[in-house]
Parts: C-alpha cells; sequence; structure tokens
C-alpha cells in the first residue's frame, strides 16, 4: 500500500487512475497494475535502476535498485504535516524505509501442513488448503515466486483445471497472489499440475517465521466429491532475492528437499466433499427448561401458554433453514386428545402450530410443525425452541373427568425427527445430533398431588421367633385449588390383601399375613373426627406404618396404592387420589430371620 502511495505522488507512475490501486484507494495487493507502476518508475530513472544491472528492460520486480531509487526520492523531498491527496507523510516514508532489505540473506527453514480442516466443500471459496511457513537468516530476502503442484491421488476427474477456479496466497488475512487454476494453458506443466506465482514481493525479515495459506476456489458439482475425490499439493521450488539483488532458486529448503535421502518435496492431502457436508444441526435442553411440577388445570375451563419443555438447535458451518420439526408428548396411560386443546412451538417470538390435529393421536404422540424455512440458524449460533400447551377442561360435565388429577404430561425430541437445508436452500442437512427431554409434569384441577419422589421407604424385623416385620411408607401430600381431609378411623379391612386405613390404601404382597395393624400420622392438624386437614397450597408429610406377622420362608413388600381425600372435615365422602404401580410406592423386604 505505501509503494502505491508512492506511485501515486507522481502522474506519471500511478497505479490505477480510477478504482482499486488509484489515488485514496491504495491496495495490499501487489497485482500487475503494481508492477506497470513500477516499470513505468524504472524507465523514468533508467540510469540509476536498470543500467547498472545491465538491464535494458523494466521489469517490475521492485526490487534493491528501484527500492533504493525510491527512497532517495522520499528523503529528497520529505512530505511533512500538509500533504496533497496521494502524497506520504514521513511516517509512511520511514515504513517504506524499513521494507530495504539488509544483509545476505538466505531461506533457512521451509515447511509445508496440512490446513485444519482437511475436508474442502465443493463450491467453496478461498477455502485453506495448505499452510506454508518461511524463515530467512544471515539477513533478510524477498520472496519472488513460488511453483507448486497440485494433482489428484484418488478422484475421476484428474484435471485441476476442470475442478479448481482459482488458488491464492493469503498473508495476515490479504491474498498477494492469485492463480487462474481453470486455464490449462496457465499451468507450466498440464500433466504434472504445475503452476506458479510469480511477483510477489514478500518481504521476509532476518530470523523472523511468515506464514502463508494457500486457499482454492472449487466448482460445484465435482465428481467423486465426498467419496473418492481426493488431492494433494506441494511446493516444488521458490525464488527470493537478498539485499544485493542476487537471486536464488531453491527446491531444497526444508520440505522442498529432493535430495535422494528423503522422500520429498513433502505433500499435503485433502479431500473435497459434498456442499453441506459437515453441516449439522445439535439438539440439547436448554437451561431455562421447567422442571418437574404440578400444572394447575381448570375443572371447568381451558388452561393455556403452559411450557412443558425448552430446548436449543445450534446450527453447525452453515446458515441452516428450519422446514419442519417434531416433538413427541406423552400423557401416561391417557390419549393426548383428552388432554391437549392445542400445542405450538415458540421460536424467535414466531409461533407454529402443529400440522396433526391431536384428536386423531394416542397416549404418545409425535406432532409436526411446518416452519417452512421461516427461521434461519446462523452458522456457530442457536435458537431457543419452546414446547407448549393448551390444556382441555378436566371435567366433561359436572363430576365426569376426561383426566383424573395426576396424569403426567412431558415433551422429548430427538434429532433424528428434522427436516432443514443450508441457508441457500441448495443442500438436505442430513447430521443431527443429540436429544432434549423434558420433565414429567403433573396435571391437577381440584384435590391433593402425592409426588412420587416425596415417598420413602424402611422395613425392619422386630423378633427372631415371632417373625413379625415393621414396615414403614412416608409421603407428602399437597391441597390444590382448595382444602382437603385425609381420614385416620376407618379399621383395617383385611388380614393379607388390599386394606384401607383410613384414607389409605395399601397392599400386602408375596403371601398370607396375619396379626396386622397400621397406624397413620401426619404433620397435619387434625380436624373434627381426628381428619388431617391440608389447607389450599400446602404441603404436610404423611407415615404409614404397617406391622405383621408372616409364615417362615416367605418374602413380602408393602405397597401403597391409593391416598383418598374428603372434601368435608368429617371425612366423609372420600374421593380417590389415585392408583399407582407398585414399583412407584413400595418398601421391598427379606423374610424375618433369613429363612
Amino acid at each position: 500500500m505505501k509503494l502505491q502511495q508512492f506511485l501515486n505522488a507522481n502522474a506519471d507512475t500511478r497505479v490505477a487512475a480510477s478504482g482499486a490501486g488509484s489515488v485514496g484507494m491504495e491496495t495490499e495487493f501487489y497485482g500487475p497494475a503494481t508492477a506497470a507502476a513500477v516499470s513505468k518508475m524504472q524507465v523514468m530513472y533508467r540510469a540509476e535502476v536498470l543500467t547498472p544491472g545491465g538491464l535494458v528492460n523494466p521489469t517490475g520486480y521492485f526490487g534493491p535498485s528501484s527500492r533504493a531509487k525510491a527512497n532517495s526520492l522520499c528523503t529528497s523531498a520529505p512530505v511533512v504535516e500538509e500533504t496533497e491527496e496521494g502524497e506520504m507523510t514521513e511516517e509512511e516514508e520511514e515504513e517504506v524505509a524499513d521494507m530495504t532489505l539488509r544483509g545476505e540473506g538466505t531461506l533457512d527453514e521451509f515447511e509445508i501442513r496440512d490446513a485444519d480442516d482437511t475436508d474442502i466443500q465443493e463450491g467453496s471459496e478461498d477455502e485453506v488448503i495448505a499452510e506454508l511457513t518461511f524463515e530467512a537468516t544471515d539477513g533478510d530476502l524477498e520472496l519472488d515466486r513460488i511453483n507448486m503442484t497440485i494433482n489428484a491421488t484418488a478422484a475421476t476427474e484428474e484435471d485441476p483445471w476442470e475442478v479448481f477456479e482459482t488458488i491464492s496466497l493469503w498473508v495476515d488475512g490479504d491474498m498477494i497472489a492469485e492463480f487462474d487454476a481453470s486455464d490449462e494453458d496457465e499451468y507450466l506443466n498440464e500433466d504434472r499440475g504445475e503452476f506458479r506465482f510469480s511477483g510477489l514481493g514478500l518481504f521476509l525479515e532476518e530470523d523472523e517465521e511468515v506464514e502463508v495459506l494457500v486457499a482454492a476456489t472449487v466448482f460445484n458439482n465435482v465428481d467423486d466429491a465426498g467419496t473418492t475425490a481426493a488431492w494433494e499439493i506441494q511446493v516444488d521450488e521458490v525464488r527470493y532475492f537478498d539485499a544485493d539483488g542476487v537471486a536464488e532458486n531453491d527446491d531444497s529448503t526444508g520440505d522442498m528437499d529432493t535430495s535422494s535421502s528423503v522422500a520429498a518435496p513433502v505433500t499435503v492431502g485433502f479431500d473435497i466433499v459434498e456442499a453441506g457436508d459437515g453441516e449439522e444441526l445439535r439438539f440439547s435442553t436448554a437451561s431455562n427448561n421447567p422442571d418437574a411440577t404440578d400444572i394447575i388445570v381448570d375443572l371447568d375451563g381451558k388452561t393455556n401458554g403452559i411450557t412443558i419443555l425448552s430446548y436449543n438447535i445450534e446450527a453447525r458451518d452453515a446458515d441452516i433453514e428450519l422446514n419442519t420439526l417434531f416433538v413427541e408428548v406423552l400423557t401416561g396411560t391417557v390419549n393426548s386428545n383428552l388432554v391437549i386443546d392445542d400445542i405450538a412451538l415458540e421460536i424467535d417470538g414466531r409461533s407454529f402450530d402443529a400440522e396433526n390435529n391431536p384428536s386423531s393421536t394416542g397416549a404418545s404422540t409425535i406432532f409436526e410443525f411446518d416452519i417452512d424455512g421461516d427461521i434461519t440458524i446462523d452458522e456457530d449460533d442457536e435458537v431457543t425452541v419452546e414446547v407448549v400447551v393448551d390444556f382441555r377442561s378436566q371435567e366433561v360435565s359436572t363430576g365426569v373427568s376426561r383426566y383424573a388429577n395426576g396424569t403426567t404430561i412431558e415433551a422429548n425430541v430427538t434429532s433424528t425427527q428434522v427436516d432443514a437445508t443450508d441457508a441457500e436452500g441448495s443442500d438436505d442437512i442430513n447430521e443431527f445430533r443429540g436429544t432434549a427431554n423434558g420433565e414429567a409434569h403433573t396435571l391437577v384441577a381440584e384435590g391433593i398431588v402425592v409426588p412420587v419422589d416425596s415417598v420413602e421407604t424402611s422395613a425392619d424385623a422386630s423378633g427372631d421367633q415371632d417373625q413379625f416385620g415393621e414396615f414403614s411408607i412416608e409421603f407428602d401430600v399437597t391441597a390444590v385449588e382448595g382444602t382437603f381431609y385425609i381420614n385416620d378411623l376407618a379399621t383395617i379391612a383385611a388380614t393379607d390383601a388390599t386394606a384401607l386405613l383410613g384414607g389409605v390404601q395399601f397392599d400386602i404382597q408375596g403371601g398370607t399375613a396375619t396379626n396386622v395393624s397400621a397406624t397413620l400420622s401426619s404433620t397435619a392438624d387434625e380436624a373434627t373426627n381426628g381428619a388431617f386437614e391440608i389447607a389450599d397450597g400446602e404441603t404436610e408429610t404423611f407415615k404409614l406404618d404397617v406391622t405383621f406377622q408372616t409364615a417362615a420362608g416367605a418374602q413380602f413388600r408393602l405397597v401403597l396404592g391409593e391416598v383418598w381425600y374428603s372434601l368435608d372435615d368429617d371425612g366423609e365422602n372420600a374421593l380417590p387420589y389415585l392408583t399407582v404401580p407398585a414399583s412407584d410406592f413400595r418398601t421391598d423386604f427379606k423374610q424375618v430371620n433369613n429363612i
């Protein structure tokens, strides 16, 4: 850029009349226009630049003699504070002077390495395919040209001009050279795929590593992309100048070494893959996913807008459009059409209703949501999706329920159930990872809730000879939308089958039990006739203690079956809460005396 600014200060050596390289629009790219302007300067000062080197024609190469003349022009007519457009300040002139080569340098190290990602998608632009490192010693160098070879190691199409549009060199994020890889005639050797970058003007300061990236732009619809389209690239030779303008062609330093003692030059490989390869969506449960909770539903009206699952979708390696999403909803043993009135996904402030009608579904239902490309996830970004449900009233009519208190609902998402394309709509995304599992939420309209995870059990033998066992089940009860009562006055109805102690139904399983006795205690206050009172919104702890005698050699367990509650403080007109599987509320034990 400083060189272009210097050349543009003279109307006879301007890089361009307009556009890139013109006054005020100087670039960092040393291309043909810059070389032509340097040639004009060399002709203008032929006696000082060309003749001493035995040259008649300009070279376009900004070498030591050209630099010396340019620096003398800068120092003989320094520009200070006030400058015209396109002219250099003193500071800029000093920067140009700092680029002057010093010493009799040589190339000390050269290395070629694989790119970070060796999968290059067809249709990609300026994708890195190799990394080069140069280091000079005993002085500075100016790297003038690089000869390289690119060829197929396993591909149907072996002509690089049919696969690559351009190959370019980049330093610190700026392109310094570009080769038209699509033109067969531009190759030095068509059979080998050999080509050259010339007029680089790349400054290598003594003992300082310089990294150069090799990038390629690949055509679309490459044969065998994603299967056997494997390629390799190597550096065959470099040419550089030292401070005296002495040119050196080097094909033996570092990874260019072609001596018989090494298998060189070193090549690095890469594969051309189908467009969209590596693009994927990742699913995960969001940090704000609701914990398992009791959802209070309306007894005789709808309950709207309840989020039962929140999850994230992340796009990898591309901007990705969502076409269709799916959510599996489980409603225990109850058909979802009895529970769900409507279900929707909310994404970035937009709502998408399910395509299928809940009325035609069962207890395990997969709902489909048509996104139709209206949501795009930016590359390496994510969106949060909320599954929102409108619940139907619990009662069909007074006293007739669609679903009981304690009915659960949960939503899950698997990465196999999704349809998406990249943002250009040209490639289907086939890579999906992860899942998102919601918690099970309990539906309650009016009554009590007995959370499964509140249950604790214990068992103990009370004597070696009597074979009596003492068994306890402790559980919490929460009152919802009213104050309710649990009776503890009723007698045990049976000795070894289902028994009812007040508001608690339990079962002794495993054989004949005799001399059964049971008590029910609670942290709740006792109301009329001893019924335990649970106030609206309060949680009380209950403990069922059962003692019974067993036959020798038998194994038993105590199972909590149902908890009944009443609307009246006398404990009458008790209503069942729910019946739960034995695996949910139970205590296991071995028979007394280990007989």
